[in-house]
């Protein structure tokens, strides 16, 4: 099997995001024993945007904010590399190709950011695209997609599945330099043509190690 996964930059926000991350890795370790091939892209999380809210205040351009989160999502994938030992490719992967030529190695290839305006999650689309993935998760903080904000009313439920139309309409997307939500447009773009199979799912390993195995958690995106 071929997965990508995309984590958000939020699992390094905290003392206890850390701890998770580190059963994360370990799921991810067991999961390359069973001969899967694996690719990771890594999100900026609160540092990224802390950085890009302050060159907001000194009117940078956007273009410019853009870059500054890319390279806080690499200083984020070289923490991964390092976690991963002799199972990550020794460098930030920056080239679809090499991401290829990590896995023909027999290594885990982690990339962050690539291009002004694209979001993480586009480029983990673009990476499932090229590497013809199997499936793409998306490990977000949400752990799903929700009929209606959870975070303002509690009686909100989880969906099983959700269209790539309707999914459109809940999310609010933005283009601005760390402003990007649970999907984008972009990345949405990817994944329909293409036709990638993608749960979004949430930042636990308990999560992880279920997607992994093919059982029911958080949220596939369907085509209809």
């Amino acid at each position: 099997m071929r997965f990508v996964i995309k984590l958000s930059g939020s699992i390094f926000d905290t003392k206890e995001n850390l701890d998770e991350l580190e059963k994360i890795l370990h799921e991810i370790e067991n999961e390359s024993k069973n001969e899967s091939k694996i690719a990771l892209v890594i999100g900026g999380g609160r540092r990224s945007r802390e950085f890009i809210d302050a060159g907001r205040m000194f009117d940078l351009t956007e273009l410019e904010l853009d870059k500054i989160g890319i390279a806080l999502t690499r200083i984020n994938a070289m923490i991964i590399i390092g976690a991963l030992h002799d199972l990550g490719y020794p460098k930030v992967v920056t080239d679809f190709e090499d991401a290829v030529i990590a896995w023909n190695q027999g290594k885990i290839p982690v990339m962050g950011g690539l291009t002004p305006g694209h979001s993480t999650n586009a480029v983990a689309a673009m990476l499932a695209e090229y590497t013809r993935a199997d499936i793409l998760f998306n490990a977000t903080k949400a752990g799903g997609v929700f009929n209606k904000d959870p975070a303002k009313y509690p009686d909100a439920v989880m969906l099983e599945s959700i269209s790539i139309d309707r999914l459109k309409k809940i999310i609010n997307s933005s283009l601005r330099a760390g402003k990007y939500e649970l999907m984008d447009e972009v990345a949405l773009g990817i994944i329909e043509r293409s036709r990638i199979r993608t749960r979004i799912i949430g930042t636990d390993a308990e999560s992880l190690r279920k997607a992994l195995k093919g059982q029911k958690t958080g949220t596939y995106i369907v085509f209809e």
